[in-house]
């Protein structure tokens, strides 16, 4: 496996592992729950904060691989 591949299947992993959470968060399993503005507020946030994390993974990630070459 070449290294853009090994890279590219880290980010994926991460992405993955970061979208679980965030579905798990966002998307709670709860018949009783109405959707209101505080609710879709705190959806805008934690996809916000999903998509941040990916972006300062990826950034990390070039990083690292620029101080190892």
């Amino acid at each position: 496996m070449n290294r853009w591949s090994a890279g590219f299947v880290v980010a994926i992993l991460s992405l993955y592992v970061q979208a679980e959470l965030a579905f798990a968060q966002v998307f709670p399993v709860d018949a009783a729950s109405t959707t209101v503005l505080t609710n879709v507020k705190a959806d805008i946030v934690a996809w916000g904060v999903v998509f941040i994390s990916v972006l300062l993974t990826i950034y990390a990630y070039k990083k690292v691989k620029g101080l190892v070459h």
